[in-house]
């Protein structure tokens, strides 16, 4: 029997970069297919900054002074212009004009991302701007920030509280991957402006680690093939992998230190649990509840409305952040604080 023909070496290279080529068509289309991956419709100057914002030192970005009018464009075509007015330290205004800073009347903080912010809305339809409406015998400020987690609102309650206050963070379940630094929150199509950044925890042994990223930066091209965009992924998930893995133990620490921070204000800190999975809810219901820290499970029937949320689906409409400013009672928490602390000075 003769022996076999061994093909010639520029058809077996010809024969596996055509195997090559096929096999990774077939992976494009499979992965066109089943819409992956998810941010692959993000907006190209995603990243890139926005006028409302500046960047900080210490929380990575925070409101800019002055009014802006903006157009929240996304896949759910927020809608028209939108009046924004930012005041000094980080904060959307409450009011028409921003008041100096009254220590003689009781002080209600908010805390929070996009939800407390107010994204796709005026000023009058945010909830601190309701609540400040409720109880004009008040000041009451809003530190909320688009994009914004449990972390960087715990950094900018240390730096903005200062005396004794009424103060609530807004809690949604997806703060546990900003937390943690995951690769939803780092990845950038566009390189931040100079000094913005991303500031994330881990966590060890028990304890906290603080880190920063300058922004995970798509690569060239993962905007234009899938494959590659797999590659890319698993790249920056593979990096974040340990902290992420630790989010909700990073979270809960996260909150015990907000309370801490309050209490040692002589303040009343309460938790809103808002956006979670009925078992997201139960857990952190329970941790809270064996911390003693105070919370308004916000798992009413008018939070699921569809009809009270704007066209995302996610944040709340004007009528939602009034049907919370109802419930919210600051006052009454403030001066039950005051007036335990001054039991203690006795």
């Amino acid at each position: 029997m003769p022996p076999a023909r061994t093909p010639r070496r520029s058809v077996l290279i010809l024969a596996r970069l055509i195997a090559l080529t096929v096999g990774l068509a077939g992976a494009e289309g499979i992965l066109w297919l089943g819409g992956y991956p998810n941010w692959w419709g993000l907006d190209p100057a995603w990243g890139g900054g926005a006028p409302e914002y500046e960047p900080d030192a210490n929380l990575g970005w925070k409101a800019r002074p002055g009014q802006f009018t903006v157009v929240w464009s996304d896949r759910s075509d927020i809608g028209h212009p939108r009046q924004v007015t930012n005041w000094s330290q980080g904060r959307r205004a409450t009011s028409e004009q921003e008041p100096p800073h009254d220590p003689a009347k009781p002080q209600v903080l908010f805390f929070g991302d996009s939800y407390i912010e107010g994204y796709g809305l005026s000023d009058g339809q945010t909830l601190p701007w309701m609540v400040q409406k409720r109880h004009p015998e008040a000041q009451v400020s809003n530190f909320g920030a688009g994009l914004y987690g449990t972390y960087q609102s715990y950094l900018a309650m240390k730096l903005r509280l200062h005396e004794s206050a009424s103060v609530y963070y807004l809690f949604n379940s997806f703060h546990e991957d900003r937390n943690a630094g995951s690769p939803s929150f780092v990845r950038v199509m566009k390189r931040p402006p100079p000094g913005l950044f991303f500031p994330y925890v881990g966590f060890s042994r028990g304890e906290l680690t603080e880190g920063t990223s300058s922004g995970e930066l798509v690569w060239s091209l993962a905007r234009r093939f899938r494959v590659a965009a797999l590659a890319d992924d698993y790249t920056l998930i593979l990096k974040s992998y340990a902290r992420v893995r630790a989010k909700r133990q990073s979270t809960e620490a996260l909150l015990v230190k907000m309370n801490a921070v309050v209490r040692s204000a002589s303040g009343k800190f309460t938790v809103l649990l808002f956006d979670l999975t009925d078992q997201e809810r139960q857990d952190y219901r329970a941790f809270l509840d064996s911390q003693h820290i105070r919370y308004i499970d916000c798992d009413w029937p008018e939070r699921k409305d569809p009809k009270l949320r704007l066209p995302d689906g996610q944040h709340p409409a004007a009528e939602l952040n009034a049907f919370l400013a109802e419930r919210i009672e600051p006052l009454t928490e403030i001066q039950s604080a005051s007036a335990s602390h001054q039991r203690r000075n006795r």
